[in-house]
């Protein structure tokens, strides 16, 4: 996942989409189909229940349904937070996230050089620079995993992307908790918009 530019300087936001959390690929992959008709995004975040309740195994036969769908169509396929099984179902790359995220050097070596890794920020500057210095090709900033976005967490958000554009090289996603940040998000600098799972049922409302 590469920044995607027009003209000399002016930034194009892509669309990132990431998946309710899955325990199977049906019936989402429908919904995934009917999605792809009208929008293809540039990446798809995989999300799984903890390895507690799915093991790396049984998780594989799902990883390879969504992979079958998504990676014909051009779409980036990455898996949150589980490298090993990221490499052996030949995803495009790994997303750390949360608590059971692997930290970013680790990962990086375990998915070696040729994925793509992007680490979930949260609102933190040390995190994301210090992401950057481990090997992350993107960061993301987010309210917090599976915490209700604020008006002071949106803002946060919004400073925080406009801030990391200015200063720094390395994509940045920005998550948008509603359609309404798309526009200032874009205009801030975001390379890729992650919109929250509410795109799911009206994808129509948002702008991408």
């Amino acid at each position: 996942m590469t920044a995607k530019t027009t003209g000399e300087s002016q930034r194009v936001s892509e669309l990132y989409l990431a998946t309710p959390v899955l325990a199977q690929a049906e019936p989402f992959l429908s919904a995934l189909h009917k999605q792809l008709a009208t929008c293809q995004p540039a990446a798809l975040l995989l999300r799984l229940p903890p390895v507690a309740q799915m093991p790396d195994s049984a998780a594989a036969p799902l990883v390879a349904a969504v992979a079958s769908c998504v990676q014909p169509m051009g779409i980036a396929l990455m898996l949150q937070n589980r490298a090993a099984l990221a490499v052996a179902q030949a995803c495009d790359g790994v997303h750390l996230c949360g608590d059971e995220a692997p930290d970013t050097a680790t990962a990086r070596r375990v998915v070696g050089e040729a994925m793509q890794l992007g680490v979930d920020v949260g609102l933190s500057r040390d995190h994301a620079m210090r992401a950057g210095e481990e090997g992350a090709d993107y960061i993301c900033f987010t309210p917090g995993e599976d915490v209700a976005a604020t008006p002071e967490s949106v803002a946060a958000v919004l400073e925080l992307t406009r801030w990391w554009a200015v200063m720094m090289e390395l994509p940045v996603v920005a998550q948008a908790s509603a359609a309404a940040e798309v526009a200032p998000l874009t205009a801030a600098g975001a390379d890729f918009i992650m919109p929250a799972q509410g795109w799911w049922d009206s994808p129509q409302d948002w702008s991408l």
